[in-house]
């Protein structure tokens, strides 16, 4: 196919291997929920690489295997996203994005002949989307829950004033925030291996 040629699907999966590298040494390094965050991509990170080792997706047990492997996994990221939310009392966005992203691997998976072309462009504008987010923004923001006081009754200004209840002023109002797992990379070789796997997602959407 003239859009995907030997000398760029070569590119994309070195690119796909530096991004594999990325995470792996990420998931080393980081431990608990950011640990398997980035074991998630380098699942996706490998599935693309296949993708574009192979060049098509006709072979049937290949497809199978990628629809059965990359749809089970959105399921349980989708599981662990609302587990997580109930746990942390915060629904963390990173998390609902991963199982999205897992989900459209597993529908890249099905053959191209019944995949609708509309939804594909869509997807694949999703996709530059998430890129220009992790180029630009990184998704650097903070996920708490709504501040709630850290006491409900107002505190006396003195042991035995003998003043109404309501006439003694309350303390300051202190707050907590959620404690939550995972939190968005900074690290800018992160961000940029996140932008390449969602660019070469989006570019073999429409090529394929």
């Amino acid at each position: 196919m003239p859009l995907l040629p030997d000398w760029l699907r070569v590119v994309w999966v070195v690119a796909l291997g530096v991004v594999i590298v990325t995470h792996v040494w990420h998931a080393y390094c980081r431990p608990g929920q950011h640990r398997w965050w980035h074991a998630g991509h380098i699942l996706m990170a490998a599935g693309m690489a296949v993708m574009y080792v192979s060049g098509s997706m006709t072979e049937p047990g290949l497809s199978r295997v990628g629809v059965v492997l990359f749809g089970g996994v959105a399921l349980a990221t989708a599981a662990a996203t609302v587990v997580l939310r109930r746990r942390e009392g915060a629904l963390n966005p990173l998390w609902v994005v991963a199982a999205v992203d897992m989900l459209v691997m597993a529908y890249m998976w099905l053959p191209a002949a019944i995949r609708p072309s509309l939804l594909d462009y869509a997807l694949a504008a999703y996709l530059g989307c998430q890129l220009l987010a992790w180029a630009l923004w990184g998704r650097d923001h903070v996920i708490a829950r709504p501040p709630v006081p850290a006491a409900t009754a107002p505190m006396m200004a003195g042991a035995g004033s003998g003043r109404p209840a309501a006439a003694r002023p309350s303390a300051p109002l202190t707050y907590r925030s959620a404690a939550v797992g995972l939190i968005a990379e900074r690290a800018p070789v992160v961000r940029a291996s996140l932008a390449v796997m969602a660019a070469s997602m989006s570019y073999m959407l429409i090529v394929m």
